[in-house]
C-alpha cells in the first residue's frame, strides 16, 4: 500500500496546462473518489512508520498482518470452514512489496487458526507502473478466474478499476469460486458486492477513524483504518 503525500497528489491534479485540464473534467467523480482514496490510506499508514533507537525509520508491518489475519477469518466464513483458497497479490514489474510479503504472512497465520480451509495457492499479478493504476489490462479478469480454477474462494488483495467491460463481468460472475476482495472502495466493487458476486469485501474507510493519541495495535489499527462489507 504505498504512500502519497498531500503534495504529490495535488500537484497530479494541479500542475496541468487548461489543454491537459479538460479531459480531466470529464471524469471529475472518479478521479476525486481515487484521490481521496489514496490520501486517506496513505495518512492512515503514516502512523505504520516507527522509529529505531539508532535513529532510523522502519515501517511496521505488523498492521498489514493483521489485515492478512482478518481476510483468512472472513475467508473461512464464507467457506463454512472448509474448502481451499487462492491469494492473488498485485505488485508492480520490478519492485518488491513488503506490504503484499506481510499480508500474505498473516493469512497464513489467520488460516492456521481454522481447521477445514487449507491454502492452495498465492498467484501474483504484474502491473506495469505506468499503466492507469484505475483500469485493468484487458483479460485480466478472465486470467483472475483461471487463477482460482479448483479452489473454493479467491482473495483478492487487489484494487478493483472504477469498471469493467461485460466479457471481464462475465468472468467474475461465472467463475466456481467465491470471491473476497481486499483493497479500496470504488463504485464497481459495490455493486459486485451487492449482487452477490463478491461474498466479503475488505475495505479502506474513507476517510478512517481520528488515530487515537496513545499506541494502537494492529488489532486496533484494522477497526480504524478497514471495514468488513458482507454480500446480502
Amino acid at each position: 500500500m504505498p504512500l502519497v503525500s498531500h503534495a504529490a497528489a495535488s500537484t497530479l491534479l494541479v500542475n496541468r496546462s487548461p489543454e491537459q485540464r479538460q479531459p480531466l473534467t470529464m471524469d471529475k467523480k472518479t478521479i476525486i473518489i481515487a484521490v481521496v482514496a489514496i490520501l486517506a490510506i496513505a495518512g492512515a499508514s503514516f502512523r505504520l512508520i516507527s522509529s529505531r533507537s539508532d535513529g532510523s525509520s522502519r515501517v511496521n508491518l505488523k498492521p498489514y498482518e493483521q489485515l492478512g489475519a482478518a481476510a483468512a477469518e472472513e475467508t473461512a466464513k464464507v467457506l463454512n470452514n472448509q474448502g481451499s483458497v487462492v491469494v492473488v497479490v498485485e505488485g508492480i514489474e520490478g519492485v518488491a512489496s513488503p506490504n503484499n510479503e506481510a499480508q500474505i504472512k498473516g493469512f497464513k497465520l489467520g488460516l492456521g487458526k481454522v481447521k477445514g480451509v487449507t491454502l492452495k495457492e498465492v498467484k501474483e499479478l504484474k502491473r506495469d507502473m505506468s499503466g492507469d493504476p484505475r483500469e485493468w489490462p484487458a483479460g485480466r479478469a478472465a486470467q483472475i478466474a483461471s487463477m482460482a480454477a479448483g479452489a473454493g474462494a479467491v482473495v483478492l488483495f487487489v484494487n478493483l478499476p472504477q469498471s469493467l467491460p461485460a466479457p471481464d463481468l462475465a468472468a467474475l460472475k461465472g467463475g466456481p469460486a467465491k470471491l473476497v476482495v481486499v483493497g479500496t472502495q470504488s463504485p464497481l466493487l459495490q455493486n459486485l458486492v451487492s449482487s452477490g458476486v463478491v461474498k466479503v469485501a475488505i475495505v479502506a474507510r474513507t476517510p478512517p477513524s481520528p488515530a487515537p493519541s496513545g499506541p494502537e495495535s494492529p488489532v486496533q489499527w484494522f477497526a480504524r483504518v478497514y471495514q468488513v462489507i458482507q454480500a446480502p
